[in-house]
Formats: structure tokens, sequence, C-alpha cells
């Protein structure tokens, strides 16, 4: 390549200087100024070219600038009587028009002899150089995408669900929202418990990994689903039906990844979870937590590995004023467990963990006539949580209905989580998974002096699942048949953040769960499942759900 780019560059100076020769020869002669037109477009396009190298980085402006003085020079030269001084110039001259055997015209330039071996060199050369950034780009391959794009990963899914909700007999009849938002033992949220409800969903997810460099993971998908403070951040369902306007997208993951070795991996963004779980009873499927994770993976041998996960999540941010006594309200989260490869396609996942919620409980404004607390309102719940009313003291007094909804207990959440995979034929597997938790931070002293309220201790959560079939549903043709069985007390997991399905969301709640999927085409699947649950404490509350789902992924 340096030679090629030598013999361009002399080539390049050859033809300014012959350019400025000629040019100085055409001085005075009228007769041949269309000859001298040309070789000064001659001489402005060999200049051109000379920018565009300088351009490109072959050449600096300064060589650039030389070679056309130079060249100018040697034009100028070779066009005056002076370059051949004296006797010895003169004979020179006679030997180089004796050579040529004829006297030199006006307006010729002479182009030195090109050897066919010098131009046959030049043209492998330039074809080798040309080969290999094709191979590079992958110029003319079928799919074929410049190198950068390789190193970006697309993915995505749509969903499309028919929802049927039926309230048996034995259930509260409607009430207003005051009625069932207030109860202190497993209050709700729901303000239809006795009329069969028929909905469309939709859920559409499109995101991207991107690696850069051999450390360095950036991530953004985006959602469908509520925008903002006061949505629900454990679904990305959207409910159809409105008149057809148009649904709402939101930045659902957004993360970079900072792997310096294959042991440990440092994350930050809005980042997905983090966290091994087993099944939702700690944290529906579509959550996504957003803060800084440390995760440690040391691989012990081939088939057994620990693991270690820490990280800080910001859940509400709360600027301080001066009436305002609210802290912003965090999780630190951690957890430790193993992966253990038993046999073939046949593994064991076991964690335990502990999130440690800080300030996300509620406190009692102190006077009828101060809100320096009403930040410590939790600005969304699902159902179940024992709740009470920042704002009592008001309401009381003036006989208003201004309620502002506080989580009664603190919640430091203790969860044990295994997941038994085992293949016992072909691509049939059966899956065990369990999750057990238990809130640490239930305090009846503490109870008592935020909201003066004495509750009972509900704050155990289990759930079980037993699946047979297919783990994936890559192929078509894939199948899998699963029931579980679920219990969680009312204050055992935050309910904003637990499953959005089964009871329509929330804790305070028992039940079952059956159903199946199978893959009528790659990557497609259809789903059925049927929820049958019962509230634990509080109205009497009973709901039977059916979904049925269509998933595409790709």
């Amino acid at each position: 390549m340096k030679n090629l780019r030598g013999r361009i560059l002399a080539c390049l100076l050859f033809s300014v200087g012959a350019c400025a020769a000629a040019l100085g020869q055409e001085a005075g002669r009228t007769a041949a100024a269309d000859e001298a037109q040309q070789l000064r477009t001659l001489r402005d396009t060999t200049i051109a070219l000379l920018n565009q190298l300088v351009q490109q980085g072959v050449l600096t402006r300064e060589k650039a600038d030389e070679l056309i003085r130079q060249a100018q020079q040697a034009g100028q030269s070779a066009s005056s009587p002076a370059a051949a001084p004296g006797a010895a110039g003169a004979a020179a001259a006679a030997a180089g028009g004796a050579a040529a055997g004829a006297a030199v015209a006006p307006g010729t330039v002479r182009v030195p002899y090109v050897p066919e071996s010098v131009k046959q060199e030049i043209r492998d050369e330039v074809k080798q150089d040309v080969l290999a950034e094709a191979r590079q780009e992958r110029w003319g391959v079928p799919n074929g995408y410049p190198d950068w794009l390789h190193r970006i990963t697309w993915y995505g899914d749509v969903r499309v669900r028919y929802q049927g909700e039926r309230f048996p007999t034995s259930s509260v009849p409607n009430a207003t929202p005051q009625q069932l938002a207030l109860p202190q033992n497993g209050a709700y949220t729901l303000t239809n418990t006795s009329e069969p409800v028929n909905i469309l969903r939709i859920r559409a997810r499109f995101g991207l990994e991107a690696t850069i460099g051999d450390t360095v993971v950036a991530g953004v998908r985006l959602a469908s689903g509520g925008v903002g403070l006061g949505t629900n951040g454990a679904s990305e369902s959207q409910t159809l039906g409105n008149y057809n306007a148009r649904e709402t997208i939101g930045l659902d993951r957004a993360y970079l990844a900072y792997r310096p070795v294959s042991w440990l991996t440092l994350t930050g963004g809005r980042l997905g979870d983090p966290f091994f779980h087993a099944t939702t009873l700690v944290w529906a499927d579509d959550i996504s937590l957003e803060g800084l994770v440390a995760s440690f993976v040391p691989q012990l041998n081939d088939t057994f590995s620990l693991f270690a996960t820490a990280g800080m999540f910001p859940i509400q941010d709360i600027q301080p004023a001066p009436t305002n006594a609210a802290p912003s309200k965090w999780l630190y989260g951690y957890q430790t467990g193993f992966h253990w490869l038993l046999a073939e396609a046949s593994t064991l996942h076991f964690g335990v963990a502990f999130y440690d919620y800080r300030a996300v409980e509620g406190i009692l404004n102190p006077t009828p006539y101060t809100t320096i607390y009403s930040a410590t309102a939790a600005p969304f719940r699902q159902n179940g949580n024992s709740v009470f009313d920042i704002n009592e003291l008001a309401n009381t007094l003036n006989g208003t209905t201004n309620y502002l909804i506080g989580l009664t207990s603190k919640f430091h959440e203790l969860n044990v989580a295994t997941a038994l995979d085992v293949r016992f034929g072909g691509r049939t597997h059966l899956m065990l998974n369990l999750d057990y938790v238990k809130n640490l931070g239930f305090d009846h002293n503490d109870i008592l002096q935020r909201t003066g309220l004495t509750l009972d201790n509900r704050t155990t959560g289990a759930q079980f699942e037993v699946k047979v079939g297919d783990p994936n549903f890559a192929r078509r043709y894939n199948w899998q048949g699963f029931v579980a069985y679920r219990y969680a007390q009312r204050d055992s997991v935050i309910d904003a953040f637990t499953d959005a399905d089964f009871n329509l969301g929330g804790t305070n709640a028992k039940g079952y769960i059956i159903g199946g999927e199978f893959a009528f085409a790659e990557n497609t699947t259809l789903r059925a499942r049927w929820f049958s649950s019962k509230e634990i404490d509080g109205l009497p509350l009973a709901i039977n759900l059916l979904q049925v789902d269509a998933t595409a992924a790709f």
C-alpha cells in the first residue's frame, strides 16, 4: 500500500510539474490557447485531488503545499532557457533532440513511458486493497452489514390478551372508592367487585443491547404501559378501548454495564430486575428497577458457580422543602446463592435475598393544619397492604374525605427462592419453583406510634409452581403445562411491585393458577391461564380471572 501511494504521489507531482511547464511554454503562444486551457484544467484537477488526499489523511496540508510548490518550480525551470547553462546545456538539448529524431512541436507535453509490468503491479495492489476492504465491510454479502451493526442485538415482543374477570356472589357488593380504600386489614383499590368484565390488552416491547469494546454494554428498551409517577410499574399491559386514541410508550430500560473481568459486572441506570426470583411473589415479571448494581459470579468449576448481587435503588425522590419533612425512599437489595448444573440440561438455582426498604412507610401529619409528612404517602398501590389515612386529623376535624393513603408497616423482606429444572425425556422437563418471603420490618410499637393503630402481624408469603414441558418456545410445537399455588399475607411484600394479575394485583390473597402454553410457530405462543383467588383478611372478596395470550417474540 505504501508503494502504491508513492507511485500515486509521484504521478501527481509529475502531472502538476508537466502542467506548469506546458503552461509556461504556452504563455507566448496565442494559437494554442485551447490546449493551454485543457492543461490548466488538468492542473486544477490534480490540485483538487491533492486536497482530497489531505482530507482523507493520506497527506498533511504542509506536504501537499510543498508538492505543489516543487512541481511549479520544476515547470518553471523546464520552460526557461536558463535551465541548461552555457554550452553544456546546449549540447544536452541537442543530444536530446537527436535521440527523439524530431523537434518538439509547440504546445507538446512529454509523458514518460510507464512499463506494462509497473502498470500490472499497480492494478494488483489496488485490487488487493479493494478486496480487503470489501471483506472487512462485507460488500455484496447477502444480509451483510458493517461490522459495528454486528455488535448490536435487537429484540422485542408483542402480546395480545383477552381478559375475563368474574366475581362470585359471595364477594362484597360494589362500594365507593373511599369505603374500599381505607379498611385497615387488607385494603384494596378495586371499585368493581360484582359486575363481569371483558377487556382486551396489548403489550409491546422493543430494545437493543450494544457491545462497546470488550468490557462495556449499553442497553435501551421501550415498552407500552403507564408512564410517570402514579402508574403501575409492575405491568406493561395497555387496555384497549380508548376511542382509538394512541397508546403510550415509555423508556423501560436504559443502562450501562461494565464487565472488567468475567466474574464481575457493574451496572447503572434503569436495568430490569437484577435479582434471581423463582416466581412473581416478590417481583412482577414486568418490573424494572432503577439504580446501581454490582454482580459477582465466580465459576468454581464447569458445573457449579456462586453469585452475589448488591444494589441501591431510588424508589421515590423527594426534594427537601420548608413544608416537607419526608425523606426520599430507597431500596437496598442483597442476594447470594448458587447455580448448579446437575446433569446435561438439568439445573438447580438457589438464592437468599434481603430487600431493605427505607422510608416507604407513611407518617401521620401531627396536626390538622400541617402537611409536612404528606409525601410519605404511597404514590401507587395495587391491593392488599395495610394502610392508614395520613390526613386523618384534618379529615376528622373538618368532616372531609381528602384521604391520603400511607403504608402502616415498614418493609424489610427476607426472601428464599429455588428453581429446579430436570430433563427426563427428549425436550420434556419437570420444573419446580418456590419462593418464600417474610417481612421482618413489621413492628407493633412502631406502627402504634406512627399511626395510632394496633394490627395483627400478617407478614408471610409463599408461592409454589410445577411446570411440565419445554423450558422455552423457540421451536414450533413446544408446549408446557403448569399449576401453582400462591399465599401472600397483606404485609408480606410491598403490593406495588408484586404480581399484577393474581387477584388483580397485590397481596392479601390466596388461591391457585392453572394453565398451559403452546408454540404454534417459532417463538410464537398461545397461552391460557385461569386464576382463582380469595382475600385472606378484610372484606370478603373472591376473583376468578381468565387470560388468553397470543405472543410473538423476535
